[in-house]
């Protein structure tokens, strides 16, 4: 996919965007799944501090330049934007510098394990001009959260009071069930936590998104460890497999966070709006509302055609990114969206670990 891209800047499209990506593991193979055939990105290059691994990665989807360190990818000028998929201990230092450099970038999730950091990212973003998106909204880029924040936004559903996620993986866990060459999953020190951390941020970004972003004002959460047989020797797991988190919002409104890597359960997962008019269910999109005649007996709309996670005709995270970069628009996914979730994430793991809610007000 090497190429150039010719980007005029200003509001008018460009022909291709030139991408670099930083960091070649896993989640790097996802995003080039998604730009292989995305006409408007050429993946230029790429750069990890293991060079061996991005050699590999650069001859398994055709790609010329493999960088020697992280400047030379950065100041080159085919180099138009940059997506940061390293592992999230290390995402600051190369996305500051990505933004530094004049690219724009899309950093993967978590954003960061300190919303200082995040907030750092976040302002090299405003004062470099770039645009900086952030991969823990990858749900909104689905057919049925879009459609959600469409009829939230809109007042359809009237004042949207609450939301409620649970999703249960059996056994899921990175490095141990899954991805078992992926053991920095389940270290604390470096994955930042377990199944909160790593699914549960698409989840809060989609409830909170879905309620308008409002200012969270405190955060409860408990978390549990130890759910299916142990991390084989010497492998060790010092992260949670499940959390519960609870919080609430300016203007009167809450949400309610239930996921797991690892659980004695399956087929309940949920997504629940709780509007004053009208509320949603997914799995498939369903509004629930009185009836026209009974007001005491509630009546159910399907509302897509496709999947929830459908994403033909807007793209996937990775190519919406693109497109707006082209486009001159802002990306779907912004970071100081992405900052605010950090916010709620820290929160709950202090709320864990000292049993007491969290004030955020």
């Amino acid at each position: 996919m090497a190429g150039h891209a010719k980007v005029h800047g200003g509001n008018a499209m460009a022909e291709r965007l030139g991408v670099a990506i930083i960091g070649t593991g896993t989640i790097a193979n996802a995003h080039m799944r998604s730009l292989e055939h995305h006409a408007p990105a050429r993946v230029v290059g790429v750069y990890d501090v293991l060079h061996d691994r991005a050699e590999a990665f650069a001859k398994k989807w055709n790609i010329e330049v493999v960088a020697s360190d992280l400047d030379k990818i950065l100041h080159r000028s085919d180099v138009d934007a940059v997506i940061v998929s390293t592992p999230p201990f290390a995402h600051m230092g190369p996305t500051i510098a990505a933004l530094e450099a004049g690219k724009h970038v899309l950093c993967e999730k978590p954003f960061a394990f300190d919303p200082a950091e995040a907030v750092k990212m976040t302002e090299a973003s405003e004062r470099t001009g770039k645009h900086l998106a952030v991969a823990s909204a990858r749900q909104r880029c689905w057919a049925a959260s879009r459609k959600a924040q469409e009829l939230a936004s809109s007042g359809e559903l009237g004042d949207v009071y609450h939301v409620r996620s649970s999703a249960f993986r059996f056994r899921g866990r990175p490095g141990i069930d899954i991805l078992r060459d992926t053991h920095w999953f389940i270290d604390h020190a470096r994955a930042g936590g377990g199944a909160l951390i790593d699914i549960g941020v698409y989840q809060i970004d989609a409830l909170l998104w879905i309620l308008g972003n409002p200012k969270v004002t405190s955060v409860l959460c408990s978390t549990r460890m130890g759910i299916g047989s142990p991390a084989p020797a010497p492998l060790v797991q010092d992260v949670e497999d499940h959390a519960v988190v609870m919080f609430t919002c300016e203007g009167g409104k809450s949400g309610i966070l239930e996921i797991t890597w690892s659980s004695n359960m399956s087929n309940v997962n949920q997504f629940l709006v709780f509007g004053t008019k009208a509320g949603l269910k997914f799995s498939p999109l369903t509004m629930t509302a009185p009836g026209p005649y009974n007001q005491l007996r509630p009546v159910e709309q399907k509302i897509l055609d496709v999947t929830d996670e459908d994403t033909s005709g807007f793209g996937d995270v990775s190519q919406q990114f693109v497109d707006a970069i082209l486009a001159g628009k802002v990306p779907h996914t912004p970071a100081r969206h992405a900052l605010e979730v950090t916010r709620v994430m820290e929160a709950a793991y202090q709320s864990a670990k000292t049993g007491h809610a969290v004030s955020l007000a």
